[in-house]
């Protein structure tokens, strides 16, 4: 189902071919230079949507991460996604499912969300670590 939803929204994003499959399995979805969005089907879990969204400040670490932890409550700052950290701890990421019994409407529209509230955290990161430390 993920193949015809990539090959649809490349013709609506009016790229000259669809996006290609990774070697894992996965679409990569390149919307600026430094926003990817990983999109993966999983038959159990339905459709995987990440992205890396922003280095984790260095400066009071613990502020930002409650901050992100008060955003994942009830998935009402991340649209129903989740922040976490990257394997190593240096990143903030956005992670989301779609359940499989969607139509295209419904994956386009999700998507559309997913993107918004990444760029978002994108900005409250890079707001987050530029403000003057005490």
């Amino acid at each position: 189902m993920l193949k015809q939803f990539v090959d649809q929204l490349s013709a609506d994003m009016g790229m000259s071919e669809s996006l290609g499959v990774n070697d894992d399995g996965s679409y990569s979805l390149h919307l600026e230079p430094d926003l990817h969005i990983s999109l993966r089907e999983n038959p159990d879990s339905g459709i995987s949507m990440f992205t890396v969204v922003a280095p984790l400040p260095e400066e009071k670490r613990e502020e930002f991460l409650l901050k992100t932890m008060i955003a994942n409550l009830f998935g009402r700052e991340t649209g129903g996604a989740a922040l976490g950290l990257d394997k190593d701890g240096k990143k903030i990421t956005l992670l989301a499912f779609l359940p499989l019994q969607v139509n295209y409407r419904d994956f386009h529209d999700f998507l559309e969300d997913f993107v918004n509230y990444a760029d978002a955290w994108r900005i409250e990161t890079t707001d987050f670590i530029e403000q003057p430390t005490d």
